[in-house]
């Protein structure tokens, strides 16, 4: 009976010692993020340079394997930085079912055969930037949007050059392609005849339904974060 009692002020303290762990886990987290943001950022517009030079520019085979090599750099950078969070998260079963692109882009670095990959990369990159729910939308709508049509443009160009009975055989038309596919427009002018074509255009027709879904359930919580604003004075009276 005397064993209970000395039993119980140990567990508190255990208890108290994963809080404080979780905490420090939780601050580890939050710091990481905020530190590698606008690095992150720069390596997603860099990534997407580099990428746009392979396809657009007539490199020499070394030219174009350095540029290669840059690209797997960027890759190896979100490969130390997811493995970081995931590190310190609490839930790591909930942090990988809520980052599936991003693991998807860092479980194969886009080889130059696997030009399809290139959009999940550039995709996950763009993903792992943002940050709160207001700054999803902003940016999504701002920067990552464009951003992604940009790389359906560069990775549908790339896949159906030299494709015979292809439709999309320079560069400003696959742009004025991914820009009609990803609002889901689909004029029919222009369609990829490549496998790897026709999978960055259902890439580019999810992207542009989930904007559209993003966009939606934002501005219904804005309305009606609105309504409940100005119907508390009426309340309180």
């Amino acid at each position: 009976m005397t064993r209970v009692p000395a039993l119980y002020p140990y567990a508190v303290s255990k208890i108290e010692d994963h809080q404080a762990l979780v905490e420090r886990h939780e601050q580890a987290i939050i710091r990481w993020e905020r530190a590698s943001a606008i690095p992150l950022a720069i390596l997603a517009v860099l990534f997407m340079v580099l990428w746009a030079c392979q396809v657009l520019l007539p490199l020499s085979t070394l030219e174009f394997d350095l540029v290669e090599g840059a690209i797997l750099v960027i890759w190896f950078a979100f490969i130390v930085d997811f493995v970081v969070r995931l590190r310190y998260h609490r839930d790591k079963r909930q942090f990988l079912k809520s980052n599936v692109i991003e693991i998807l882009a860092i479980i194969v670095p886009g080889f130059r055969f696997l030009r399809v990959l290139r959009i999940l990369m550039a995709i996950g990159i763009l993903t792992r930037v943002v940050q709160s729910l207001q700054g999803r939308v902003n940016v999504y709508i701002a920067i990552v949007l464009p951003l992604i049509t940009f790389a359906g443009a560069l990775g549908v160009f790339e896949a159906e050059r030299g494709q015979a009975h292809a439709s999309i055989t320079n560069f400003p038309d696959a742009l004025w392609w991914a820009c009609v596919t990803i609002f889901t427009v689909g004029y029919g002018d222009l369609y990829p005849v490549s496998l790897e074509g026709r999978a960055i255009a259902v890439i580019l027709m999810m992207s542009g339904i989930a904007m559209m879904s993003v966009v939606t359930a934002n501005l219904a919580t804005y309305f009606l974060t609105s309504q409940q604003r100005g119907a508390r004075p009426s309340g309180d009276q």
